[in-house]
């Protein structure tokens, strides 16, 4: 008798596990915790340890040499600088874009939407060699301008910082569309009408109605964008040749020619640091959005 009740017990707390929420939550939650918690703990950890990793003793030294010596202080400002000139210029191709795309493409609407997301199909090498045959000195660029008679020489296009963010433009611009004409999809075109139809022009109920309620897509792109340049690494290195001064190939030459494992990872910690100051830049701005 029992044995049955234990049984039946046993099995009613089987069903209520399968039931409930925690299991659906625990595999992904144990994933997180193991590949990325886990990890950044001991990144964190190394960052602070002076000597050999977590063998020295734990010291500020390396933080402190970072954010005392111009030389790192430049690295970082360029990447900032980097990453704000990329998702400026994502943002001036992809609104306009994004626009077209919700508000005139209709029955091209599916066609422009595959031409965005295509290239996302392809990997960031295969895009970044493309732009290496592209901007070399015997490449088409060249090659049309020298045609064209524009030019008696080959201009130095590549391995160049402006190479570098040409190719970053190309690599996350479908990011931006794809955030910004997903909020564009979503708003109600009767406020447009309503505004329309108070007197407000094209061009004012743009700017006073659709960019405003646009604004979290805007932002969303953004911060995509920022924060996936500034941990960017293979297409800088090949366009830029090293002239980009960034963070991403000094943490990769610390990390493996330098061996310089403690400032290897506070450098990667800075990086962390501004990405997550970029995210919360998003519900700021949507407060925003909603108090205006």
């Amino acid at each position: 008798m029992s044995a049955s009740s234990h049984d039946r017990s046993s099995e009613s707390l089987a069903e209520r596990v399968m039931r409930s929420d925690a299991l659906p939550l625990a595999i992904p939650g144990i994933f997180i915790t193991v590949f990325f918690i886990v990890p950044l703990i001991y990144l964190i950890a190394i960052s602070f340890t002076a000597g050999f990793p977590l063998e020295g003793v734990a010291s500020l030294e390396t933080y402190i040499k970072i954010f005392s010596r111009y030389f790192y202080f430049g690295y970082m400002a360029n990447t900032m600088y980097f990453a704000v000139i990329v998702t400026i210029l994502c943002l001036l191709f992809g609104y306009p874009i994004a626009y077209f795309m919700v508000r005139y493409a209709e029955r091209s609407y599916n066609i422009i939407l595959l031409a965005v997301v295509a290239p996302l199909l392809v990997g960031v090498v295969v895009r970044t060699v493309g732009w290496v045959i592209l901007l070399g000195a015997e490449g088409l660029v060249n090659d049309v301008l020298w045609g064209a008679g524009l030019i008696e020489q080959p201009l130095r296009l590549l391995y160049t910082p402006g190479a570098a963010v040409v190719g970053m433009v190309h690599v996350l611009l479908p990011f931006m569309i794809l955030s910004i004409a997903s909020v564009l999809s979503r708003l109600d075109y009767t406020l447009e009408e309503a505004a329309q139809s108070l007197g407000a022009g094209a061009a004012r109920t743009f700017w006073r109605v659709t960019l405003p309620l646009s604004l979290p897509g805007v932002m969303v792109g953004c911060v995509i964008t920022f924060c996936l340049t500034i941990g960017a690494y293979v297409t800088p290195v090949l366009l830029g040749g090293g002239k980009a001064k960034l963070l991403s190939p000094m943490i990769y030459d610390e990390l493996t020619s330098a061996i310089d494992w403690s400032l290897g990872s506070a450098l990667s910690i800075v990086l962390l640091i501004a990405a997550l100051a970029a995210l919360a830049l998003v519900p700021a701005v949507a407060w925003l959005t909603r108090r205006g």
